[in-house]
């Protein structure tokens, strides 16, 4: 499994920040809870892959959609392997894009990214339709608009915070079909 833990590093950092050392976030402050975002930071989502990573989504405590960051991260805590983007710029919220959908028994959010070649996305999709309702919660990362790529179910007891925060403070995700895009 070598050749696939290799494909899955380069498919995960391609073109992002790698931090070698434990220094990152928590040299700017204490790691929240369990989550990757600093004490001087919100956590907008956060959980936890089956393999035990993080997936959050960290912003500034001004963040809205004029002023201050968001940054997504990935990793453990004291240990981020990737952020993007690389640095907390204020007016990244227009590098990620929010699609939201719900009706009866039925809702879909998820936030979305591309790095170079690589799209990533985190979703939640709740179904109560067919039977018992299911809950599930993911990140999908791929190369360009192929299938190429590899999906992380994120463990539901270990979600902090909701996409659904973000809406109106990104731009609305227009290529996605499920999107209620004004």
């Amino acid at each position: 499994m070598p050749c696939a833990k290799t494909f899955l590093a380069m498919l995960l950092g391609f073109g992002l920040s790698f931090f070698p050392g434990a220094s990152h976030p928590s040299a700017a402050g204490p790691v929240q809870g369990n989550m990757l975002c600093t004490g001087t930071e919100k956590l907008i989502f956060g959980a936890t892959t089956t393999s035990g990573k993080m997936v959050c989504l960290c912003a500034s405590a001004d963040f809205t959609n004029k002023k201050g960051y968001l940054q997504y991260r990935f990793g453990r805590p004291g240990r981020v392997e990737l952020e993007y983007p690389a640095d907390q710029s204020v007016g990244s919220q227009r590098l990620f894009y929010y699609a939201h959908y719900t009706r009866y028994q039925r809702e879909w959010a998820s936030v979305r990214f591309k790095n170079k070649e690589y799209n990533y996305r985190i979703y939640y999709s709740y179904d109560g339709e067919a039977g018992r309702p299911t809950v599930e919660y993911g990140l999908n990362v791929y190369l360009g608009e192929g299938d190429k790529g590899t999906n992380f179910t994120l463990r539901r007891n270990s979600v902090v915070g909701a996409l659904q925060e973000l809406e109106g403070a990104i731009q609305c995700d227009r290529e996605d079909a499920l999107a209620d895009c004004p």
